[in-house]
């Protein structure tokens, strides 16, 4: 049985039912304390009745003066505005806090008695009063401030046992625990002190004020470590002691009373705990260059920093310098905490980490635009202007310049990664309409490598047709296209950033209109292949047939070999048209068969040259019968023009280029004075689609024909 409770969800649920029953205790001590049923507030600098019960709506007014307090024995105390503080800190000094103490002291013995007087004013100056009977104070009669208070302590503490719980091995996630057993410290406390109707007993009041400030300390204490050890850890986890050690011994001097004042005693030490958190937190930074999950992680922390603390500035000079609505409750500024909180917890979960561009450009829009239209509107009321016109100037000046800004930053912040989508349309159909198939796979890897900027590029070992963000951020998953493989990208923007769920619709786009553009081509080449097949039948069954009895009639006369010879184009251009791929070597051994062929018919000694090692590299069916036509014509015309008692042919071959040159000492007449005829035309033609070149030269009583062709 034990060992289901060490299941992370037993164990979370055993914690929560224990913040309930802490959240519990803290109602029944507010409750526990005298209740008059007279609701006091601070209003125009004087203590004011506000909202009274229905049993003494009749003694009290709402909205008069409250002057004093007077015991059944006598005892009379005047009720001062700084009675209702919410907060003790906010006295400078401990004998002021010490006499505000005494004073609730005072108060509480008086609400002890079974009656007391409430003396007030009405607004000519004339002083009444009511006789009060304290009681109980019902649950109905707890603010929603205090609930408020009381539900961020016990959600900080659970956010920090759920991270906790998953990952106890992670120092970072230890202090991070720590930092939410903080969290019910200090808001459980201020949530019974600063919901009080009027008075707690004193030294109650000021322990609770002491776990309080106990609670913010190791609160800080445990910010500073997550900085220390998140995401690398810059000390040895025994070193982390001295925080508690030092923030500690500065704590008990605070309790006790031995620094001169508050600002020695609690509010300096918690701002160098934040600064050492900010200090830590730009150290980290550093570190972490070139590591985007970890640096994705410290933008949670900066995104939900800022957010929390871009709306306490809001709310302060929204309410206390432009008067746009009232303050809210001191309690509520723990939700500015706990949004800072959040976002921690976040970060060390890392949860969404590859989105945090986006969700960082619109916190920062948010907060940017909300306190630019706050500082603008407090710069307008300076100079004079009143606060409906300040208001509404600040808003359409902000317009005109926010939504603009906001546009160009998401450009050239969210958007900056993706090239246009129309000037990849081009790379697109190059791709598709790519002949070889290890080049289009080579093109279609570089076009990745570009939009993308991975620094590793892997071919996945089975294709499948899901993309997505993978491993965190730091992979994507781009899907099999048509023939083409799937691929796993990792370290987007050559290292310096996660990819998104943005990058994977990009990744998803761009797959599926390559697969249709090569669909396109794949209807296109099928109908041109049936076309080819087509028209390589009829030339078969009809020129064919025509021609072998041509040959057959012609046979013993000389114009049979003129017709073999057309029979051999017609065959080579039907081959061309339906066959696969030869090698050169193939090819070549059959270009030298047939002019070896022809030369000895026409008893001609023929010279053919070339390396032994032949590049492996295949010839496309139609490159293939083009070559051996311009071969064919060019031994035609030395044999018909220059009758020559010899032919030279010598071949060189690389994997990109072939050259081939021929010569014959034949009949020499000056290359410049040819006219071309009708076969010369169709060499420089074919040689031109190809996109070689030929050229003629005469030497030593030889004419050379060099032919250049490229292989790819």
């Amino acid at each position: 049985m034990l060992s289901i409770y060490k299941r992370p969800t037993y164990a979370l649920l055993v914690l929560a039912l224990g913040s309930v029953v802490m959240s519990a205790c803290a109602a029944w001590f507010a409750l526990k304390q005298p209740w008059m049923g007279v609701q006091m507030a601070v209003v125009d600098d004087k203590v004011r009745v506000v909202q009274v019960v229905e049993a003494l709506a009749q003694q009290i007014s709402e909205g008069v003066e409250v002057k004093r307090l007077v015991s059944a024995t006598g005892v009379s105390q005047d009720i001062l505005t700084s009675d209702l503080i919410e907060e003790p800190d906010f006295f400078n000094t401990y004998p002021e806090m010490a006499d505000f103490f005494a004073r609730q002291t005072t108060f509480d013995t008086m609400l002890s008695d079974k009656q007391v007087t409430l003396v007030w004013a009405e607004a000519s100056g004339a002083e009444k009063q009511a006789t009060v009977t304290p009681t109980k104070r019902p649950l109905s009669s707890l603010p929603m401030v205090f609930w408020f208070q009381v539900i961020v302590g016990f959600i900080g503490f659970l956010i920090a046992s759920w991270i906790f719980l998953l990952r106890k091995e992670d120092w970072a996630a230890r202090m991070f625990w720590l930092s939410g057993l903080s969290f019910p410290m200090f808001t459980m406390p201020a949530a019974i002190y600063s919901t009080r109707e009027l008075a707690l007993q004193g030294e109650i009041f000021r322990w609770l004020a002491s776990f309080n400030h106990f609670g913010a300390f190791m609160f800080g204490c445990a910010l500073i470590a997550i900085f220390m050890t998140y995401p690398r850890r810059l000390v040895r986890p025994i070193h982390l002691v001295w925080l508690p050690a030092i923030f500690g011994l500065w704590l008990t001097g605070d309790v006790f009373r031995w620094a001169p004042d508050q600002d020695w005693g609690s509010r300096m030490p918690v701002s160098i705990e934040m600064l050492l958190a900010i200090v830590f937190a730009v150290v980290q930074w550093r570190k972490t260059r070139g590591q985007p999950l970890e640096r994705a992680a410290l933008r949670w922390f900066t995104l939900s920093t800022l957010v929390g603390s871009g709306l306490f500035i809001f709310i302060t000079v929204g309410s206390q310098v432009l008067g746009l609505f009232d303050m809210p409750k001191q309690g509520y500024a723990f939700g500015y905490f706990l949004l800072i909180y959040i976002g921690i917890a976040l970060g060390l979960r890392h949860y969404q980490l590859f989105d945090m561009d986006e969700w960082a450009y619109r916190g920062f829009m948010w907060v940017g635009g909300a306190l630019s239209v706050t500082a603008l509107d407090a710069l307008l009321i300076y100079f004079g202007l009143t606060e409906a016109a300040s208001l509404g100037v600040s808003l359409l000046i902000a317009g005109w310049l926010y939504f603009p800004l906001r546009q160009w930053l998401w450009q050239h912040i969210v958007k900056k990664h993706y090239p246009k989508f129309e000037s990849l349309l081009p790379d697109l159909s190059a791709i598709a309409f790519t002949a070889s198939h290890s080049e289009q796979k080579f093109r279609w890897e570089s076009f990745l490598m570009r939009v993308f900027e991975p620094l590793e590029i892997k071919q996945g070992e089975v294709d499948t047709k899901e993309a997505g963000v993978r491993e965190e951020g730091l992979a994507l998953q781009v899907p099999a296209c048509a023939t083409l493989p799937s691929y796993t990208l990792r370290y987007a923007g050559r290292g310096i950033r996660l990819f998104s769920t943005r990058d994977a619709d990009f990744a998803v786009a761009l797959s599926e209109l390559l697969h249709q553009v090569m669909g396109g081509r794949s209807s296109y080449e099928q109908g041109v292949a049936q076309e080819r097949l087509r028209i390589g039948r009829d030339l078969h069954d009809n020129i064919g047939a025509r021609l072998l009895k041509l040959i057959h009639h012609l046979r013993g006369t000389p114009d049979a070999e003129l017709a073999r010879d057309a029979m051999k184009d017609l065959r080579t251009s039907i081959a061309a048209m339906d066959s696969q791929p030869v090698p050169l070597r193939d090819a070549l051994a059959d270009w030298r068969a047939e002019a070896n062929s022809r030369c000895e018919v026409a008893k001609c000694q023929l010279s053919w040259t070339q390396a032994q090692d032949v590049p492996e590299v295949d010839l496309p069916p139609r490159m293939k019968g083009m070559l051996e036509s311009v071969m064919r014509e060019v031994i035609t015309n030395a044999l018909k023009h220059a009758s020559p008692k010899s032919i030279q042919v010598a071949v060189e071959a690389s994997e990109t280029k072939m050259k081939v040159v021929v010569e014959n000492d034949g009949d020499i007449a000056d290359p410049l004075t040819w006219q071309d005829g009708y076969g010369l035309r169709n060499i420089r033609g074919r040689m031109k689609e190809m996109g070689g070149n030929l050229n003629i030269s005469s030497s030593n009583d030889k004419v050379q024909l060099t032919l250049t062709v490229p292989l790819q």
